[in-house]
């Protein structure tokens, strides 16, 4: 049986062995917010802004056709109109929230 190969040779940012825990140390990587040193507030209020996840799960639907490429359409125009990418799921869970407050 062979050794586990000596990696101290190779001057890696990350432990090679992360992959095993489940990528925690690629999850803590991109979880680090950074600001510009212009807009950066100072004083005791200067706190980094940190997104609430909110837990999903998956739903299946079976939509009519010409819905299904409204909602396509809608969401091309609406990327292309603002810049940023608008997924069909962000316009799905939009209309129904409204539906569903009245």
């Amino acid at each position: 049986m062979k050794a586990k190969p000596n990696t101290d040779q190779f001057r890696l940012k990350k432990d090679p062995s992360a992959f095993l825990e489940g990528g925690a140390a690629d999850t803590a990587d991109r979880t680090e917010i950074t600001q510009p040193a212009a807009e950066t507030p100072k004083g005791p209020a200067a706190q980094p802004v940190v997104e609430a996840k909110v837990h999903r799960e998956q739903k299946i639907f079976r939509l009519p056709l010409d819905l299904i490429n409204e909602l396509k359409r809608e969401a091309y125009e609406r990327s292309v109109k603002t810049g940023f990418r608008v997924t069909e799921t962000e316009l799905v869970e939009q209309s129904l929230r409204a539906f569903l407050r009245r």
